[in-house]
Formats: C-alpha cells, sequence, structure tokens
C-alpha cells in the first residue's frame, strides 16, 4: 500500500501477499522506503495503480525504490529519501481475491442501529439522535469562533465531523457494526450508542433470554428470524460435510489465535498462515445466516433442558448408566439420556446430577441438569458427536454430526471449572451454542486457555450466574478471548449479584473482534476487574507495563476487516478497574468499546489508551453515572483521548472526582480526532502534564496534506462547585486553546476547548 508524501509515492504498509510483508516489513521492501520506478517507468499513486491493475496474474514487475540510512518501519508519517539507497525486487502478480477480508465487500443490506421506536435505514442513510450535549458543544464552539466560517483555519469543527463521517462510511465492509459507523458519523453524541445498548443491558441483567436475545440480536444488528430462504453455509449447517466443518473450525479458531498475539493476519510473513486466516476473515461473509439462526434457538435451549430433566430430580441414583456416559461423570446420576440425531442436527447426551459433588467431563456430556452439591465441571479437549444414520443410492451409510448445543443449568452448590484447553468452554461457543446457568454459590470459573468463558466464534457463548460472590479468571501465557468475548459471534455474561472478581490478561473482560459482541454485565456488588498481567509486555516496551486489550474494548483486522463491541456494564457497588495498556472503554480499528459503571464509588487505573480512549478510526466510551471516583490514566492517552480519526468521550454524570493522567489526556484528540470529557457535578481535580490535556488538542500530522482538518478536542465541567486543574484554566470561563502553526500547519494544535461552569 502506498500513500502520498513529499518524495514521491512511499510505502505505507507491507502486506500479505506476493512480497511476504508482516504489515510493515518484507524481505525487501519496508514501509517508510520510496518508491521510484516500476519496470523502468516513473510512477505516483494513480499511475501505480492503472500499472498493476493493466496487468495478468503471473506477471512480473520489477519495483525499483530507495531505503534510508536510518530505516525505520515504524516511524509514524513514512516520506521516503530520494537520496536513500538505490534498491530493486523482482515479483510475480498473484490473484487479488485471495489476499483480501471483507473490507472490500459492500455493506449489508439494511445494516442498521436506529433510534428508539424508529425504522431501520441502511448504515449509508441512518445517524444516532442527537446525544445529551451535542447542542451545547456546538453552540460553546461557536462562541469561541472554531466551529465554523471563512475565518476558521481548515474550516473548522464542522468540516472535521463531516470528514469522519466519510471516514465511518468509505472502508465498506460486509460485516460492518453499524453501531460504530454511526458514532463517526455523529461524533458529538456518541453517547447515544452508549444508551441505545444500556436501554437493553438493564432487562439483560435479569438474566431473562427474550431479553438477552434482544440485546445481542440489536448490537449483532441480526434482528430478523431465518425464512425459508436464509439457509446455513455448508461448513456449519446441521448436516455439514464433517470434514468440511472440522476445517472451518481449525481455520477459524488459527485466525483467533494469530489476532491474540498479532494485529495483522501474518507472523513473521508466514504465507501458508496469512492465506488460511484471510480465508477465514472472508467466512465472515455468512454470519448474518449464522447469527439469525442461533439467535432464533437461544430463548428456547434452556427451556428445554429444563423440561426434559426437571421432573427426574428427585429420582433416586441410577444404577444402570451406560459405559459412556458414566466415563463422562464421577458422582449420582438421577436420570439420563443418550444423544440423538435427527433431521435438524444432533443433540448430546444429557445427565441429571445429583445432590451430592459431582465431576463432569464436558468432552462428554453436552446437556447438564446439577440439583446441588459442590461440583466440579472440566473441559478437556475433544468433540462430542452422534452417528446418523442414511439412505444413499449406494446403501445404507453413517454419518457423524458434531453436537452444536450444550447447556448447563446448576441449582445449588460452590461450583469449580476449569479448562486448560483453548476453545472448550465453560460457555464457549465455537460454531455452535453454549448456555451456562448457575443459580446458587460462590463460583469459580477458570481457564488458562483462549477461547473460555463466554466466547462466541462463529457462534454464541453466554454465562449466567444468579447469585454468590463469584471468581472469573483467565490467566496465563495461553490466555485470552475470554471472559465475555466474541469473535464472529457473541460472548457474555450476565452476573445479577455478589461482589465478584474478574481476573484476566489480555483479550478479556468484554472484547468485541470482527462482527462479535463480547460483554460483562454485573447486576451488583464490589467488584474488582484486573487485566494487568506479566505474559504479555507493553506494545511500546515500556518496562513494567502490560498489553491488556480488555475491559470494554473492541478490535478490528487492520486493512482486513471492521471490528465489533466489547463492552462491560456494571450497575451497582463500589468497583475497582485496573488494566493496562488499551482498555476501559477503548476502540481500535473500526471498532466500538464501551465502559458504563452506574453506581457507586469507583477506582479506575490504566496505561496507554485507557478510560474512554481509541485509535485508527475507533470509538471508546466511559461512562459513570454516580459517585465519587478516581481516574488515573498513566503514560499517554486516556480520559477521552482520540487518535487517528477516531472519537472518544469519558462522561462523569455526578460525585467529587479525582482525574490524574499523562500526556494526550482528560479531553484531547491528535491527528484528526474527536476527544471529549464532560463532568456535570461535584467538587472536581484534573491533575495532567501543560500540552494535549485537558481540552487542548494535539499534533495533526498524519492526514493534513491529504485532507486539510484539524483535530477537536474539549473538556466541560459543568457543576456548580469548585474545581481544580493543574494547568492554566479558571473557574466559570469558557477558553478557545490551541492555535494555527502558519509555517507547518500540520503541526498546527487545533481545535482546543475548555469550560467550566
Amino acid at each position: 500500500m502506498l500513500r502520498a508524501s513529499p518524495n514521491g509515492p512511499v510505502c505505507a504498509s507491507v502486506r500479505p501477499g506476493p512480497l511476504a510483508g508482516d504489515g510493515y516489513t518484507s524481505p525487501s521492501i519496508w514501509r517508510g522506503d520510496l518508491i521510484t520506478s516500476i519496470n523502468g517507468s516513473a510512477v505516483d499513486l494513480a499511475t501505480f495503480q492503472t500499472l498493476v491493475e493493466s496487468l495478468e496474474v503471473g506477471s512480473e514487475i520489477a519495483i525499483e525504490y530507495t531505503i534510508a540510512p536510518d530505516r525505520d518501519a515504524y516511524s509514524p508519517v513514512p516520506v521516503g529519501d530520494p537520496e536513500g539507497t538505490k534498491q530493486r525486487v523482482v515479483v510475480r502478480l498473484e490473484a487479488r481475491d485471495q489476499w483480501l477480508g471483507t473490507l472490500a465487500h459492500p455493506l449489508r443490506d439494511g445494516a442498521s442501529i436506529p433510534a428508539p421506536g424508529a425504522p431501520a435505514s441502511p448504515v449509508g442513510d441512518a445517524a444516532l439522535p442527537e446525544g445529551q450535549f451535542e447542542s451545547l458543544i456546538v453552540k460553546k464552539a461557536q462562541d469561541v469562533g472554531i466551529f465554523a466560517g471563512d475565518a476558521v483555519p481548515a474550516g473548522g469543527v464542522s468540516k472535521l465531523l463531516t470528514y469522519l463521517g466519510g471516514v465511518g462510511t468509505s472502508a465498506t465492509d460486509f460485516n460492518a457494526m453499524p453501531l460504530v459507523a454511526q458514532v463517526l458519523r455523529r461524533p458529538l453524541s456518541a453517547d447515544t450508542a452508549d444508551k441505545l445498548v444500556f436501554e437493553l443491558v438493564k432487562p439483560a441483567s435479569a438474566g431473562e433470554m427474550g431479553a438477552i436475545t434482544a440485546l445481542l440480536s440489536r448490537v449483532l444488528d441480526n434482528p430478523s428470524l431465518p425464512d425459508a430462504t436464509m439457509r446455513l453455509p455448508r461448513w456449519i449447517g446441521p448436516l455439514a460435510d464433517p470434514g468440511e466443518s472440522a476445517a472451518a473450525r481449525v481455520q477459524s479458531e488459527q485466525l483467533v489465535r494469530t489476532l491474540r498475539d498479532n494485529v495483522g493476519v501474518a507472523l513473521a510473513g508466514d504465507r501458508d498462515r496469512a492465506l488460511s486466516n484471510l480465508a477465514a476473515i472472508r467466512r465472515g461473509l455468512d454470519m448474518q445466516a449464522i447469527l439469525s439462526h442461533q439467535l432464533s434457538r437461544l430463548p428456547a435451549i434452556e427451556p428445554e433442558l429444563i423440561a426434559a430433566a426437571s421432573p427426574h430430580a428427585n429420582d433416586p441414583p441410577r444404577a444402570d448408566v451406560p459405559p459412556d456416559i458414566r466415563a463422562g461423570v464421577q458422582g449420582d446420576i438421577l436420570y439420563f439420556e443418550p444423544g440423538t440425531a435427527g433431521e435438524n442436527g444432533a443433540i448430546g447426551p444429557l445427565v441429571v446430577g445429583g445432590p451430592g459433588p459431582n465431576t463432569y467431563d464436558m468432552s462428554k456430556i453436552a446437556r447438564v441438569y446439577d440439583v446441588g452439591g459442590d461440583d466440579v465441571y472440566r473441559y478437556p479437549p475433544g468433540e462430542i458427536v452422534v452417528d446418523r444414520a442414511i439412505t444413499t443410492d449406494a446403501g445404507n451409510a453413517v454419518i457423524k454430526l458434531r453436537v452444536g448445543t450444550r447447556v448447563v443449568v446448576d441449582l445449588a452448590g460452590n461450583d469449580t471449572h476449569f479448562s486448560d484447553s483453548d476453545f472448550h468452554g465453560p460457555a464457549s461457543g465455537v460454531l455452535g451454542l453454549s448456555i451456562l446457568h448457575d443459580l446458587a454459590g460462590n463460583d469459580t470459573y477458570r481457564s488458562t486457555s483462549q477461547g473460555s468463558l463466554a466466547f462466541g466464534l462463529f457462534g454464541i457463548g453466554l454465562l449466567i450466574d444468579d447469585t454468590g460472590d463469584d471468581r472469573y479468571e483467565n490467566l496465563g501465557p495461553a490466555s485470552g478471548w475470554s471472559i465475555g468475548a466474541g469473535f464472529y459471534g457473541a460472548g457474555l455474561i450476565v452476573d445479577r449479584a455478589g461482589s465478584d472478581t474478574y481476573l484476566g490478561e489480555k483479550l478479556t473482560q468484554g472484547v468485541g473482534g470482527p462482527r462479535g459482541f463480547g460483554a460483562v454485565i454485573d447486576a451488583g456488588g464490589n467488584d474488582l476487574y484486573r487485566a494487568d498481567g506479566t505474559n504479555f509486555p507493553s506494545a511500546y516496551g515500556t518496562p513494567g507495563v502490560f498489553l491488556a486489550m480488555s475491559q470494554g474494548f473492541g478490535i478490528g483486522i487492520r486493512n482486513y476487516a471492521q471490528g465489533g463491541v466489547g463492552a462491560i456494564y456494571d450497575l451497582a457497588g463500589d468497583d475497582r478497574y485496573q488494566a493496562g495498556e488499551f482498555a476501559q472503554g477503548c476502540g481500535y480499528f473500526f471498532a466500538l468499546g464501551l465502559l458504563h459503571d452506574a453506581g457507586g464509588n469507583d477506582f479506575y487505573h490504566g496505561n496507554r489508551y485507557t478510560q474512554g480512549s481509541s485509535a485508527h478510526q475507533a470509538a471508546g466510551l466511559l461512562v459513570d453515572d454516580a459517585g465519587d471516583d478516581i481516574y488515573w490514566g498513566m503514560t499517554a492517552a486516556s480520559q477521552g483521548a482520540a487518535w487517528d480519526q477516531s472519537v472518544s468521550m469519558l462522561i462523569d454524570r455526578d460525585g467529587n472526582d479525582i482525574y490524574r493522567a499523562g500526556g494526550l489526556s482528560q479531553g484531547s484528540a491528535a491527528q484528526q480526532g474527536v476527544g471529549l470529557l464532560v463532568d456535570l457535578g461535584g467538587s472536581d481535580r484534573y491533575i495532567a502534564p501543560e500540552g494535549a490535556t485537558q481540552g487542548a488538542s494535539g499534533d495533526n500530522t498524519y492526514h493534513f496534506e491529504a485532507d486539510q482538518v484539524f483535530s477537536f478536542a474539549a473538556l466541560f465541567d459543568l457543576g456548580a462547585k469548585i474545581d481544580w486543574y493543574s494547568s492554566p484554566r479558571a473557574e466559570k470561563t469558557t477558553i478557545k486553546l490551541g492555535g494555527l502553526n502558519d509555517q507547518v500547519p500540520k503541526s498546527s494544535n487545533l481545535f482546543g476547548l475548555f469550560v467550566d461552569e
């Protein structure tokens, strides 16, 4: 991929393909190298594209380029060096389609998330309704002369807002999440995106399946149920070819593993792995039918189990349990049913466990109804399959059907669920549905692997815990994508009561990958959320800091697929949130991160990109409704901070709060972003270094020369009480911040706004 520079076309990225790139480097060309000619002819951006498209697959092209003496593939803005060392590489063109994700595909018809009561409309036409603060922000920006007008540099804030709307719709993706696109379309009303989700979270927090289904359907943009014309793809359908289905699963799981350790699709230029990962991304084109089918089944799964099992809750222990079922259970079995297969797929074995302690091997049992006791559920590797006899032209045959639904209902006891194998549970919905409902007890859900603890991959994983002080744990060097994570699917935890502990390291506690929704809904209690482990070092090489990508984090796959929605909704209690980098309401690449705490005196601690932040065409929001809260953001980019065509907002509605942060914080934005901090009440303290903080913007080098727009940053403290600011900000004032650098306009720190009322 090339970009314009003062020196000519410069390499912006080297993706997997004929050059065997890893995103930044390749065995030949690196990001930052200046392209001088193709097949001996000088090129610019337009002629390069025209030339390549004119050649047939298999054609060889000779690329001449120069490299700088201080070659740096990770420089923020590559410009190339015309005086650098000349190099030449010859490559053979390959078919473009195999190297694409879903960004090249048009949006789905009717993709939308309308205002309450409004009809659905396409993403291209829909917009969020006006948020609580948009009119006030616009008026204050107009009052200080930065919103619009002939005298306002680069068109003012108004031009930036229109520009971001274009960013949100320009990179079309078949699996675009409307919430993400619409926040970019209406940045000053980003709070409405949270409001639309929160209105569905409140009824879902009661654990009722209809309300949960409504929440998932709205966020995933799958409101319609399947009809006769909507057919599942062959690789996931109930009568899918076992080999094809298994291959799809392996391919999809490999993609998840790649993206646990990398933001691109290739590791060290591994060609085969890149091709496999891209094929898995393109499987996401089937998501509309897959999700609609699964959402239509979700409300019935638990009632079907209860209807079959509850009449046997007081039966005596059975002595006639067959060996295949007995191999899966240690302890009393009151009732059992073998696995069966029918026209609509496979149903796995069912057991009703007795009132004493039982141990379950969930690689052998698909449905459990346990009436009591301190039980242990283990999730080792292994697939449950059921034989189905069919008649063919060649005679009778048997095919094996993979069990696509798992459900556990446990009525009482302090239970432990444990997994050390990827993608096997607890509540891992991989190419299917997995439901775990615990009604009572202080329970432990522990995993050391990826794809666990309410995880959905081309499926839905749902964990509901009604009462008790529970512990959710995903730790270790093999951990990730857990505790409410969705990746082409949904992973949801609903904890209805108790003071709970959530422990993870990376990609945990409400994570939404491409066309994914991952969330934790905690209805009460004084809870601890920690995603700050030692196994995943800082993305910036900062000693003692770790990479989290957690706690309401949405992420896409840069250059290949837009991301999803990751969220934490904590409805009550004095809570503590601790994380490393990229967390606590953070979005990355066409994705949305949400953290909404509805009550209590809360403490937030994180490093870079936390507490309502975003980077690279994304959106992040943190909303705290009440309480005396403490926000502590280390290093940089926190507390309403946006970077690179992104939108961020931190809203604190009440309480005497303390904000402490590093640079680019407390309502700040850079590289054509919008960053806002709004505090509505209390006597507050704001501590941050001078510079791009407390309503001031940062640099705009990335896109200014091409797009001629600046960023917008603002801090609004709207409480009537006395506040304190570390920077030169005065009480009861409205101040325009930043200025135009006439010599180097792209380095201007426009536009900034500070309001204290």
